[in-house]
């Protein structure tokens, strides 16, 4: 692998005389195979040659991801003393991408650890009886689990046994969270959470009966929590700003187009894959996060090109089967913070100005803009896959100019 990327002896000489030459070129090897650049593989080599230079690995070893933490600060300090602040953070950040996944790929990245979860048994009994028994969808699962894993590690600190467990703490663990900043839709989530755990609990018998139906809510009032993202000018502003040069701008333009034009959550972005993708009859299928089930769409022409421009511009090559991947290695579908950083640095490069700027901010636009158009709430929650078909009047509370032109009538001279 070397000879094809140092055709001049010196430089072939001087990395085969590096530690761990095989294991180095056997990742390079990989990273070949997965479709990188030469150049990227290149640059890869190069840095490889200082990992195993400040991190001290003249024979195989496990690191700690701590080490390679403080070897990339060694790393940015040595090779450029006078960089400012915000370039040493991207030549260690660079350094440290390139050392973890190598490390990562030869199963000697020594990550700690993480503590057991308290009552862990309890906790996946709940997950697998809401997921088999109750159907409910993995993103809900995902949520009723990390908000009761919360309890259970304060609980835990207090108590060495849940058959103890009372009203009490669970009244005392909401006021906590009240206090510490929590608004009350996150009371709220937390106390529904709750109640499932524990209305599960007593039919397993593992705690006192009454505790479910005891936990209350705060109440929270229709409508209240308005959506507030930018206006459907600004969206369009948006892509067509979006450039169309770089690789991540190509796959940006792709995934903010689904976003605003769908209105797709950023769970249901993340989950596509290529098979979900129907050229022939332009069409494609999404699989809703909280609905259930799966909904094919009609692939507009707009999107479809700039999906198609992706997958054959700016997606690499490998295994990995979602729609959309990191760009870096390895491979992998994109998370949802990722959706999210990305639709917040485009918003934020074009200048839009509002509360919110995570994916759900299109997904309101997206939503006000059909409603303008005139749709019914029916077809709008169809649509953006709500659950229920009142969903959707939450973005008629919010279109002031739909309301002036309710209210914009004559009192006829009455004084």
């Amino acid at each position: 692998m070397l000879e094809k990327l140092y055709p001049q002896e010196a430089d072939l000489l001087r990395h085969r005389e590096g530690p761990q030459l095989k294991e180095r070129e056997k990742y390079l090897a990989h990273l070949d195979e997965q479709g990188s650049k030469l150049k990227a593989v290149r640059d890869t080599a190069a840095m490889l040659l200082h990992v195993v230079q400040e991190l001290d690995l003249k024979e195989p070893r496990d690191v700690q991801p701590s080490e390679v933490f403080e070897a990339g600060k060694r790393h940015a300090r040595r090779r450029r003393p006078d960089l400012q602040l915000e370039e040493a953070k991207q030549a260690s950040f660079g350094f440290r991408r390139v050392a973890t996944n190598w490390l990562r790929f030869l199963g000697r990245l020594k990550v700690p650890l993480r503590p057991a979860m308290p009552f862990g048994e309890l906790l996946a009994d709940f997950a697998k009886w809401m997921s088999d028994e109750r159907g409910f969808s993995s993103e809900t699962v995902k949520t009723y689990c990390a908000q009761t894993g919360l309890f259970l590690r304060w609980f835990a600190e207090h108590h060495r046994l849940f058959s103890r467990v009372r009203l009490e703490d669970a009244d005392n663990f909401l006021a906590l969270k009240g206090r510490g900043g929590w608004n009350r839709i996150s009371e709220a989530t937390l106390a529904r959470s709750l109640r499932a755990f524990f209305a599960h609990a007593e039919r397993r018998g593992w705690c006192g009966v009454g505790i479910a139906k005891g936990i209350l809510a705060p109440r929270l009032y229709r409508n209240a929590d308005i959506p507030e993202g930018p206006s459907w000018d600004e969206i369009l502003r948006l892509l067509r700003h979006t450039p169309n040069e770089r690789a991540a701008d190509i796959r940006a333009r792709a995934i903010l187009s689904l976003l605003a034009v769908y209105g797709l959550r950023s769970g249901e972005l993340c989950r596509l894959l290529l098979t979900d993708l129907d050229w022939r009859r332009e069409i494609f299928t999404v699989h809703h996060s909280k609905r259930g089930g799966d909904r094919q769409y009609p692939l507009k022409r707009e999107v479809g090109n700039a999906i198609l421009s992706y997958l054959t511009k700016a997606r690499p090559r490998c295994t990995c089967r979602h729609v959309f991947v990191s760009m870096q290695i390895p491979y992998r579908p994109l998370t949802k913070q990722m959706v999210w950083d990305i639709t917040k640095h485009r918003l934020e490069t074009i200048g839009v100005v509002c509360r919110h700027y995570g994916p759900h901010a299109l997904r309101h636009a997206c939503a006000t803009h059909l409603l303008r158009k005139g749709s019914s709430y029916k077809e709008i929650g169809d649509f953006l896959g709500h659950r229920s078909p009142n969903s959707p009047g939450i973005y008629a509370k919010t279109d002031l100019t739909m309301l002036r032109k309710v209210a914009d009538f004559h009192f006829g001279g009455l004084q």
